[in-house]
């Protein structure tokens, strides 16, 4: 499932209505280890990785003004590790 649609369906779900993926914002980034915030990937989440990590976000600012922000990084295992903010 890409960015954009989990953000979706997650605030369907908790908003209560649905959020277009046309209304979602969207991107793709690459970092080294080095390079992650531990406060939102704890380093044993990505420890096994030796290639650039690739992580996908998509972002969504609501009538009232809140920020919706979700960030999927992959770690090679089945699910990927999945980062959630609202408003920062």
């Amino acid at each position: 499932m890409s960015a954009e649609q989990r953000l979706s369906q997650v605030l369907t779900k908790k908003l209560g209505y649905y959020v277009p993926i046309s209304e979602i914002g969207f991107e793709s980034l690459s970092f080294y280890k080095d390079e992650i915030d531990e406060t939102l990937v704890p380093l044993h989440i990505i420890d096994h990785l030796v290639e650039l990590i690739v992580a996908n976000s998509a972002s969504y600012t609501d009538v009232a003004g809140n920020y919706y922000l979700v960030i999927i990084v992959e770690t090679g295992l089945s699910e990927p590790y999945e980062v959630w903010l609202v408003n920062d």
